[in-house]
């Protein structure tokens, strides 16, 4: 009996350490489990939000379109002004810029806006060239932007002013491009039209760019100091769109204020202004 009482215990202690070591494999499994339940739900969470991205048109896809200009993007059914990304000439990187989407059949790429004087625009000439502020606010393209879009095709621009009074008026030129950077940016104009003046405020064909550090006007003194900003100044010329951002009240007689000469006169300091460009044939 003593016997057997031994073997029964000895019995019992193996068992006890089978059931001891099965209920650690128990906890190890469950604990992997739970990790692997875990990861599972991190993945679908992670397929769900890459899809809804997909969808709603904020991520990447394999069929992207490139847009040269605002044009081929409105052509494209996008008719909402706002800030898109273009790719200009031969850059790798897209470029920001705002398209209007609404004035005179829409389709039109922003290279100026002025409207509140929050941006300086008493630039350097590499500022001028590159460009600067934001495309849904006040800002300057860039030269070499414009100078590489209205290459690769006949564009027009439009010129959108507005005075202190609310009263607004345009200037259209069926064709303009910008010549390179050795050629100083010159300025091409094809025929004038619309309702700021009877004729043409903006210099006329050939005139180069000038910046306070690089003068390229026909004036033997310096127009882009005199005027200020950066503009096609020929002998100073009748406009400056770029000109010092003078409030209501201290915008009369200001000679180097944002002006174009046969819509409110040489003096007069507008309210708003924005430049466009269109391929001529939209």
């Amino acid at each position: 009996m003593r016997e057997e009482k031994e073997r029964l215990q000895d019995l019992v202690k193996r068992q006890t350490a089978a059931i001891t070591a099965l209920e650690r494999q128990l906890r190890v499994a469950s604990t992997n489990n739970s990790a692997l339940q875990s990861q599972h739900q991190q993945l679908m969470k992670s397929v769900h939000t890459l899809i809804g991205m997909m969808s709603s048109g904020t991520g990447f896809s394999s069929n992207e379109q490139h847009f040269r200009d605002c044009a081929e993007a409105y052509k494209s059914g996008h008719n909402t002004s706002g800030v898109y990304h273009i790719y200009i000439g031969d850059m790798t990187e897209p470029t920001k810029v705002f398209c209007d989407m609404v004035t005179s059949g829409g389709g039109w790429t922003v290279f100026q806006r002025r409207a509140n004087g929050s941006v300086n625009f008493q630039k350097s000439w590499k500022d001028y060239k590159l460009g600067f502020g934001d495309p849904s606010g006040e800002h300057w393209l860039g030269n070499e932007a414009a100078h590489l879009i209205t290459s690769q095709a006949q564009y027009s621009l439009r010129v959108e002013l507005k005075d202190w009074e609310e009263n607004g008026a345009y200037a259209l030129y069926d064709k303009f491009q910008l010549a390179g950077e050795k050629q100083q940016y010159r300025l091409l104009l094809g025929s004038y039209s619309g309702t700021a003046g009877q004729q043409s405020s903006l210099a006329s064909n050939g005139t180069g760019f000038s910046t306070r550090d690089s003068d390229n006007d026909k004036c033997v003194c310096k127009c882009a100091l005199m005027m200020t900003g950066g503009w096609w100044f020929d002998a100073c010329g009748l406009s400056n769109l770029n000109g010092i951002y003078y409030t209501v009240g201290h915008n009369i007689r200001k000679l180097n204020g944002i002006k174009w000469h046969h819509f409110r006169g040489p003096s007069y300091s507008l309210q708003s202004t924005s430049m466009m460009i269109r391929p001529a044939d939209f």
